[in-house]
């Protein structure tokens, strides 16, 4: 009896793989560095809420916010999300007079402009979480909370 042997050919099968796998994990890397950012204005005031036609603020903030500031209470006005990718600016208009200009610049790190009507507010580079504040002629406030959405609360 003869037994017949085969040569097996070296497939590239392993090599596709590997290739395969390779590519996988740089575009995972790549939306890694991705920033989903989470942008709530928020506006501080002694008003009743039964005299304000917008929604408390998350207990949480409020009572962080409350913790830090006068105000009794704290109403959320916009919640927004965006996706900017590292190295890149996105805009982001947070209320008729807001605009954000947020630009990723790596490791939950974010510069941002807040231009008012106009003119600029507030500049600067921050670590995330991070809040922006500034104060109104009727003695009341804003806030504008930036977390990003990826990171454990």
């Amino acid at each position: 009896m003869s037994r017949q042997t085969h040569q097996t050919s070296r497939r590239p099968l392993p090599a596709i793989f590997l290739l395969a796998l390779v590519l996988s994990l740089a575009a995972g890397s790549a939306l890694a560095a991705d920033l989903r950012l989470e942008t709530k204005l928020i506006w501080g005031s002694d008003d009743r809420p039964a005299t304000v036609h917008y929604n408390l603020a998350d207990p949480a903030l409020a009572a962080t916010l409350r913790h830090n500031f006068k105000w009794t209470n704290y109403y959320e006005i916009t919640n927004l999300a965006a996706v900017i990718p590292l190295n890149q600016s996105r805009v982001v208009r947070v209320s008729d007079q807001c605009i954000l200009n947020i630009k990723n610049l790596g490791s939950s790190l974010v510069a941002v402009d807040n231009i008012g009507p106009g003119k600029p507010v507030i500049k600067g580079t921050n670590a995330l979480p991070c809040v922006y504040t500034g104060t109104n002629l009727d003695d009341t406030a804003w806030f504008i909370r930036l977390r990003s959405l990826d990171a454990k609360r």
